[in-house]
């Protein structure tokens, strides 16, 4: 099913034992991103919490940056590094598979899209293959995040929730989530089990 949480610019970062309850109750892989210098910088495929751990460390985040975690579940295209969130927002499926890139806009997701769902796909996930044919054609300039129709669209056509965020820091965030103190989760399975 996955999780995610977003640390808007002006928000605390999530703290080391939020980042460990998530890595664990979704442990097919993680990865972020961060708004850098007018682009998205996307790093992904962590599939061990250390090394996970050490390059949010070395990122040395601040409540200045606007900053989303993802933590996967794997339901589509087996568990490994390339099929880790986030993806850029591009009509080339290949893009998916970058485990380190800058981008325009990037996408996390949570859930399990009907619409692009393939049992026998075992390259790309229902959200790859969601974000290159029809997110791509959905969203094509910073204002459609903040289109409210478009992100409706998008939440129609999906029925699961996504941060999508653009080269200033801005994230939109299509479905319900849970605000705690300002992040945003996507689901509570950023708790440890024994409080859930």
């Amino acid at each position: 099913m996955c999780i995610i949480c977003v640390s808007r610019s002006g928000v605390r970062q999530p703290g080391e034992a939020t980042i460990r309850a998530m890595f664990l109750n979704n442990p097919h892989g993680a990865g972020y991103m961060a708004a850098r210098g007018g682009r998205v910088q996307i790093h992904k495929g962590f599939m061990r919490l250390d090394e996970y751990l050490r390059a949010i460390r070395a990122e040395c985040f601040t409540p200045q940056d606007s900053v989303v975690y993802h933590f996967r579940i794997s339901t589509q295209a087996g568990v490994g590094p390339e099929m880790t969130h986030p993806f850029p927002l591009s009509t080339r499926p290949e893009r998916m598979r970058q485990l380190d890139l800058s981008c325009r806009v990037g996408v996390a997701h949570n859930g399990v899209i009907r619409l692009t769902s393939d049992p026998n796909n075992k390259r790309y996930s229902d959200t790859a293959i969601f974000v290159a044919d029809y997110l791509s054609q959905i969203l094509h300039t910073r204002a459609d995040l903040r289109d409210r129709r478009k992100l409706s669209v998008v939440y129609q056509l999906a029925q699961s929730k996504f941060a999508i965020m653009d080269g200033g820091g801005y994230i939109a965030t299509v479905g319900k989530f849970i605000d705690e103190r300002g992040l945003l989760f996507s689901n509570a399975s950023y708790l440890p089990w024994r409080m859930r």
